[in-house]
């Protein structure tokens, strides 16, 4: 944004809608950017409103995507005309100098041209950290560190914004929106520069146990906690640190809460850190749990639920059945769980597989190089009344989107399919 105090353009056409363009796309963008400050914050507040954290994250992806596209096509209609300029494709231009002396310099137009001056390597870093944060091959604590900076990069926006925005539109319903979301983003931003997110919902506490599944590369993870944890339902996750070189990873919280201060994390070998905690971790480290979090709570308005499980995403169910072996509620032909898994492990299928007999849940195993993938087809040869069920899925993304489509297209309501994005990055 480039405001002009003492002059304002009084050619029409191109000149006019190129200024008014340039406040709007700035305005927009730093709104996404605000909101994805905000929810990056952990606002459980709204977690219902959204549907969960694991949706919280998606949602503060996009507004970080969109921001940024909007600060590019905010520069692009701030420079390109001077370029066109260069090029001899536009004339300059007219400004109309109101008659008289200039008003005395107030606060703001002193600090004119250092709001300028920092717009476009804001912007330049902005790109960069998006570039990291969207590029998997970029180790997780790397991710994790060049993320901090989107809180002060923020608040250098925030100056920019305010300086240069015309002071007609803060008077305005948009100006008033837009202080309102920078207020927001603002608290936001200083909550993460001094590192508060979350401070209320964490514990610390000790490895009790570590168990290795090699067939399936799984670590159980089990932790005393003591009296310092809330208590979560049964498919929750929580962002579990050990050390101070990586930060916090969101696993599922794979055990029932007895109010005995235990909880197991089983965490599957799929990225460079998880692969090498078997030799990271040991009995009696301290680590930090924050949490609970998460909607994947098996609350649904059908009688039936199927429930849906690829790889890893077999945690939530085994937190869920040790919850109804321990309940002892009737799910007498209630539930059908369907275990899909690459890499079988004899023991760990055990363990499903004692929990699912002790609940009276149906399992349903396929080991997948020998079984073959999971299809709607195969799900209706074994409840062929599926569609009258709520469904439960967490997996990799591509298998849920795949049911998810086949299972609408046969009738599903939308609202009935109920899914635990794997990914928050």
């Amino acid at each position: 944004m480039d405001r002009q105090p003492a002059s304002q353009p009084v050619t029409g056409g191109f000149w006019a809608i190129r200024h008014q363009l340039i406040y709007l796309s700035g305005i927009l963008a730093m709104g996404f950017m605000a909101l994805g400050l905000v929810l990056a914050a952990r606002p459980v507040q709204i977690e219902p409103l959204l549907g969960g954290l694991d949706k919280f994250y998606r949602l503060h992806k996009w507004f970080g995507i969109t921001g940024v596209a909007l600060a590019i096509i905010h520069w692009l209609l701030e420079i390109s005309p001077r370029w066109m300029i260069g090029w001899g494709w536009l004339s300059r231009p007219v400004r109309n100098r109101p008659p008289g002396p200039a008003p005395a310099p107030d606060l703001l137009d002193k600090l004119h041209g250092a709001a300028v001056g920092v717009g476009e390597p804001a912007l330049y870093l902005l790109i960069l950290l998006i570039a990291l944060a969207l590029w998997k091959r970029v180790p997780y604590h790397w991710f994790f560190r060049a993320h901090r900076l989107m809180a002060p990069l923020f608040l250098v926006l925030v100056f920019h914004a305010v300086v240069l925005m015309d002071r007609d539109y803060w008077t305005a319903p948009i100006g008033m929106v837009m202080a309102i979301l920078l207020v927001l983003g603002t608290l936001a931003a200083v909550t993460a520069l001094f590192r508060r997110i979350g401070k209320s919902r964490r514990a610390v506490g000790k490895i009790k146990r570590l168990t290795l599944y090699p067939g399936n590369a799984m670590l159980d993870v089990a932790v005393d906690v003591g009296t310092a944890w809330p208590e979560h339902q049964a498919g929750q996750f929580a962002f579990l640190k050990a050390g101070n070189r990586e930060g916090a990873h969101p696993f599922t919280i794979s055990s029932a809460w007895k109010d005995d201060g235990h909880l197991v994390f089983s965490i599957k070998g799929l990225g460079d850190y998880t692969r090498r905690l078997p030799e990271l971790l040991h009995v009696g480290q301290a680590v930090s749990i924050e949490g609970p979090y998460g909607r994947f709570d098996f609350r649904g308005p059908a009688d039936r639920q199927i429930w849906i499980a690829g790889g890893v995403g077999i945690t939530p169910f085994m937190a869920r059945l040790q919850y109804l072996a321990r309940t002892q509620e009737p799910q007498e032909g209630k539930v059908h769980l369907f275990y899909s898994t690459a890499a079988h492990d004899e023991a760990f299928v055990a363990q499903v597989q004692n929990l699912a007999a002790s609940s009276h849940v149906n399992l349903h195993l396929l080991v997948t190089p020998k079984d073959g993938l999971l299809t709607l087809e195969r799900i209706v040869e074994i409840v062929p009344d599926w569609i009258d069920a709520d469904i439960w899925f967490c997996g990799p993304a591509g298998f849920g989107d795949a049911l998810y489509t086949a299972m609408t297209e046969a009738g599903l309501p939308g609202d009935n399919f109920h899914q635990e994005l794997f990914e928050m990055r």
